[in-house]
């Protein structure tokens, strides 16, 4: 099985699309105040749209979050645990619910505004799901239109599945922050994916290791490339045993 990164084209080329959204999710968690590491973080990639909190005794603490002692943050990651899909991986900054905002324009059937989240235009979901694309959880994103009307578009909920490989990290990288999770230190230049941690159940999920990589694997690249042309490229990646 060939796996590919999803990218954004350079910021200098030519668009096919005009699309563009503002939008943000109802909740997220805190950064944090880590005693362990001494530093003061929070995440942007980790999402799960599927979650409603809009019940959750301590909402009001996910709506307008900041930066919070590591004790406070870690009861609130505990007290949410009951609400998170099976196996979900959270980090400071996580976000929970919808997006919620406005666009306008015309989008391609993938948007990757930013390299981390996913959206697809509801044919292409059509598309993707006919063609038995595994993974997919699609959650309509509530955007306002400010123009004319545009076509429905979803997240899609990427689990975190798969590692990279340990040759391609930089020397001297430290291990994460046994306290908070913090990963320190640079992507690596050259990337490459664990063979082991990659799940063949999966057509799509981001890494543990490397939460903002959205991974794709050939399957979902044949059919996206059938779609149409996209503001979305796919660069492959060695696999190392």
């Amino acid at each position: 099985m060939r796996f590919f990164e999803l990218r954004t084209p350079h910021y200098g080329a030519p668009r096919v699309w005009t699309g563009a959204y503002q939008a943000e999710s109802r909740w997220m968690l805190p950064g944090v105040e880590c005693p362990t590491c001494g530093e003061t973080w929070s995440g942007i990639a980790l999402a799960y749209p599927s979650v409603d909190l809009s019940e959750h005794p301590r909402r009001p603490e996910l709506e307008e979050p900041g930066p919070e002692p590591f004790a406070r943050y870690a009861r609130l990651v505990e007290q949410l645990g009951a609400w998170l899909p099976p196996g979900a991986q959270v980090e400071p900054g996580t976000t929970f619910g919808p997006l919620v905002g406005t666009a306008q324009g015309e989008f391609g059937p993938l948007v990757l505004r930013d390299p981390w989240k996913l959206l697809v235009r509801e044919d292409a979901l059509h598309a993707l799901r006919a063609a038995r694309i595994q993974g997919l959880v699609p959650i309509r994103a509530e955007l306002a239109t400010l123009n004319a009307p545009v076509p429905a578009l979803y997240e899609l909920e990427l689990a975190a599945r798969g590692r990279l490989h340990p040759s391609c990290l930089p020397a001297g990288t430290a291990p994460p922050c046994v306290a908070c999770g913090r990963m320190s230190g640079p992507m690596p230049l050259d990337i490459r994916l664990e063979a082991a941690s990659l799940p063949s159940e999966w057509d799509l999920f981001r890494l543990t290791d490397a939460v903002t990589l959205i991974i794709v694997s050939e399957r979902f690249v044949d059919v996206a490339r059938s779609l149409g042309p996209m503001d979305v490229l796919f660069h492959e990646l060695p696999v190392s045993v």
